[in-house]
């Protein structure tokens, strides 16, 4: 008894430690520059039906289910998609601001394998007449004990990495995609 005691002990300890130390916000950014006009750049991204042939999760599972509402190119515009691949899920991503030339914003609800929300944007910035740099993020605000959770699945378990590797295919395919 005076072992397993010890054990959780150590554990709680463990946990409240991580605790203070696991950032309160995930956040996750990179970039690239294509050699193209903001204005041919950003006409294309605000699109998410776009999204399809450059996005590096979009091409993990041929075989997800989508499916579209709203008008693609304006708040309020709807992508979802259902996926047996536990990487891609269930979920929903949702336009919610767009600064037209400079910044899409959207939100992604997923349901499965876990339900999350975060938030999901496209900054443009011109860079000359012909290259514009592309900036691809995630944010989420999160609150004890999914800070923790986080903290461990992200940065110990190495899916911060994970998901700068999907950020950094989804922009090259962008760029390649955009200068062809």
């Amino acid at each position: 008894m005076k072992i397993i005691s010890i054990i959780i002990g150590i554990i709680l300890v463990v946990f409240a430690f991580l605790a203070v130390l696991a950032p309160k916000e995930f956040i996750v950014e990179r970039t690239i520059t294509v050699n193209k006009p903001i204005t041919d750049v950003f006409e294309s991204i605000k699109y998410l039906k776009n999204h399809e042939e450059w996005n590096a999760w979009s091409k993990k599972d041929p075989t997800t289910k989508k499916e579209f509402s709203g008008t693609d190119g304006t708040v309020g515009f709807k992508s979802s998609w259902a996926s047996e691949n536990e990487e891609l899920g269930t979920a929903e991503q949702e336009i919610t601001n767009i600064t037209d030339g400079k910044r899409m914003d959207t939100v992604i609800h997923f349901k499965k394998p876990f339900e999350a929300n975060f938030d999901s944007y496209i900054v443009t910035e011109s860079m000359s007449e012909n290259e514009t740099t592309v900036l691809l993020g995630m944010h989420d605000t999160m609150s004890f004990p999914m800070t923790v959770i986080s903290f461990i699945v992200n940065d110990f378990l190495g899916n911060r990495k994970k998901i700068e590797g999907n950020i950094d295919e989804s922009l090259n395919n962008l760029k390649a995609v955009l200068e062809k």
